[in-house]
């Protein structure tokens, strides 16, 4: 028994066949960015007629950006896939594809793939926040995905930390991957297309004396709203998702913020548990089965 999951992000969708423990089989991606789901559905079409050839898939699992209705399948908020928004999801898939779909948010499904079989899987409070070309979340409370009543919750990436010139920022203007290489690419003056999460740590490590300002800035901003959720929600472990969580300095680095902050007011006694998630970039695909699999089974 396999299942079919559906991972849309910014730039590309990435799939993957899992088996009933959310194992990864077999992977692909194709673009994310285009104008209409029929213009998706042409790219997606070949694929999945191949693959069914090869697998007697039992339903497909979506994860998706943005606050998800899952009963109704409508995708609330809006992000750089317009066509993804307002619309019944799982009614177009499963009229065209004819098996079982179910969908979730993104960070709901990392989140559900950590629950289930990450390496905090016997914790019943988790926060998982995922670094990216912004800063989402969710939040597990005994045991269960806790998304609030706008289906909201979770969205640590709107919290205010900062004002410039009298104007909010946000976590995810300051603490997102994207925001490390915005500020990287303009300390060094050159474009930030030049620029990944991964190379501006290689040059972090290198010892690149403007690039450790950025990052140590950039940290500080990170391990702020980190600590804000440790007092607002008291998780037991706070896990941290996004392809920059496995960069192996980023830990110790929040950590030696924490200790600044807890020296500077010793009334605060809780220190966050932060630990990178076991999954990384997968953990939406194996998150995402792990939903399909609960619903199914209601």
């Amino acid at each position: 028994m396999v299942y079919l999951a559906l991972d849309f992000g910014g730039s590309a969708v990435k799939g993957a066949i899992t088996d009933t423990h959310a194992n990864i089989i077999e992977k692909f991606s194709l673009p994310s960015r285009v104008n209409s789901f029929d213009a998706w559905f042409a790219l997606f079409d070949p694929i999945f007629a191949q693959l069914q050839q090869r697998y007697c898939i039992e339903g497909i699992a979506i994860s998706a950006c943005g606050a998800v209705e899952i009963e109704k399948g409508l995708v609330y908020g809006a992000s750089s896939l317009r066509y993804i928004h307002g619309v019944d999801v799982k009614q177009l898939f499963s009229q065209r594809y004819h098996v079982p779909i179910e969908i979730e948010n993104d960070a709901c499904c990392a989140a559900l793939a950590e629950r289930s079989f990450g390496n905090q899987c016997d914790s019943t409070n988790i926060c998982l926040v995922v670094i990216g070309s912004g800063v989402g979340g969710a939040l597990i409370l005994n045991g269960q995905l806790c998304k609030g009543h706008q289906l909201y919750g979770g969205e640590f990436g709107y919290a205010i930390i900062n004002f410039e010139n009298g104007s909010p920022q946000v976590v995810s203007e300051l603490a997102s991957t994207q925001a490390l290489i915005v500020q990287a690419a303009r300390a060094l003056n050159i474009p930030r297309q030049s620029l990944n999460g991964k190379k501006v740590f290689e040059l972090y490590n290198s010892g690149d004396t403007a690039i450790m300002a950025v990052v140590d800035k950039w940290v500080g901003y990170l391990a702020t709203a980190l600590f804000n959720l440790q007092y607002t929600l008291d998780p037991e472990y706070i896990v941290l998702g996004g392809g920059i969580s496995q960069q192996p300095k980023l830990i110790p680095l929040i950590e030696d913020k924490f200790s600044q902050y807890t020296q500077a007011m010793p009334y605060c006694h809780i220190t966050p548990q932060v630990v990178a998630s076991k999954f990384g970039n997968d953990a939406n695909l194996i998150g995402a089965v792990v939903h399909f699999i609960q619903r199914q089974s209601r």
